[in-house]
């Protein structure tokens, strides 16, 4: 006698319901799993056999739970290498998917994602003892859920990666990130790591510098707003003094001659301070001159021995900008 369309419908019902039932189980597997893998590196191997026996016995009841879902889980001896098949087709349907990760690097990220991924080869296995539409339909749907799951696996790695990347910037450096900037100067090159508010440009033609810091100009940013007649109050760049050094007649054992201490910074009333133009001012006194510049609420100061030419501070105060992110990463971490 042919099946009617309501025996028809409670047997979907029944094999929808065991699909998912198996599913849910199949996600489970992996946590517990991986709960028995530690138990095994403490307390031995015996642990780790519990898996496969504990899911074939509650894949054993989904399909007790399900038997009219379809002829495999009728009978009870059948039901139980039903639950065998599910059990070791799904184990080795995640096996493989732990190799893809290995074979293509794929990070692993948090659990949950990889649970939902876990279940879908259980649910594989199970669908093939079902009727040809519904197997059908049900590698459809697990094709494209796995695909979802590998595309939101990915995005989370990378979403983390970036997150530690930028957090690993970050503790690198020693001023807030907006205060770090970068300029270009002709002629020059900047010789300090970009990890302070202070950096340090020295001539890139060295045949031209008499002693050590003499032609450096410093650029400064700071939140300090400018005041006073002097354009204070950070105090003005003072320029190292020349060194003291032996005559080339000198004997081997002559005493290293006594340096020159390094200037006070200048009184503010030693100081002169102009506009120049409508954003720049520039700021003098005996030995030492800069240029200043405000942007937004930073202040950029680009201080140097008068030695050095004005307009090379005023180039650099105005081609400062903030380093971006992705240029800190190429030069503290490599990339």
């Amino acid at each position: 006698m042919p099946d009617s369309s309501d025996d028809r419908l409670a047997r979907r019902g029944q094999a929808a319901t065991q699909l998912v039932a198996v599913y849910a189980l199949g996600c489970l597997t992996l946590p517990v799993g991986a709960g028995l893998f530690v138990g095994m590196l403490f307390g031995g191997g015996l642990g780790l056999l519990l898996l496969p026996v504990v899911a074939v016995g509650l894949f054993f009841l989904a399909g007790t739970a399900t038997s009219s879902a379809s002829p495999a889980t009728g009978p009870v001896a059948r039901r139980f290498w039903w639950a065998v098949a599910v059990t070791a087709g799904g184990m080795t349907g995640v096996g493989g998917i732990a190799w893809l990760t290995t074979f293509f690097d794929i990070e692993y990220g948090e659990m949950a994602p990889w649970m939902l991924a876990a279940g879908l080869p259980y649910t594989v296995v199970a669908a093939l003892f079902l009727g040809r539409r519904l197997r059908l339909a049900v590698l459809a749907v697990v094709v494209l859920l796995g695909a979802g799951a590998a595309v939101a696996v990915q995005q989370q790695v990378r979403q983390e990666h970036a997150e530690s990347r930028r957090a690993d910037l970050l503790s690198l450096l020693q001023a807030p990130l907006d205060q770090i900037y970068t300029t270009e100067i002709p002629g020059y090159r900047r010789t300090t790591t970009p990890v302070t508010a202070t950096t340090d440009y020295e001539p890139t033609d060295q045949a031209t510098v008499k002693y050590w810091r003499e032609q450096t100009i410093v650029v400064t940013v700071s939140r300090t707003a400018v005041e006073g007649p002097d354009c204070g109050p950070d105090p003005l760049y003072v320029p190292q003094p020349a060194p003291v050094l032996l005559p080339p007649d000198a004997p081997a054992d002559a005493p290293a001659p006594v340096q020159p201490t390094p200037p006070p910074p200048p009184r503010p009333e030693e100081i002169s301070c102009r506009p120049d133009g409508s954003s720049l001012l520039y700021r003098h006194a005996r030995g030492s001159h800069e240029y200043i510049r405000t942007d937004g609420d930073v202040v950029l100061r680009a201080g140097a021995g008068t030695v050095v030419d004005e307009a090379l501070l005023r180039a650099a105060v105005l081609a400062a900008r903030p380093i971006s992110e992705d240029e800190l990463a190429t030069e503290l971490l490599g990339g």
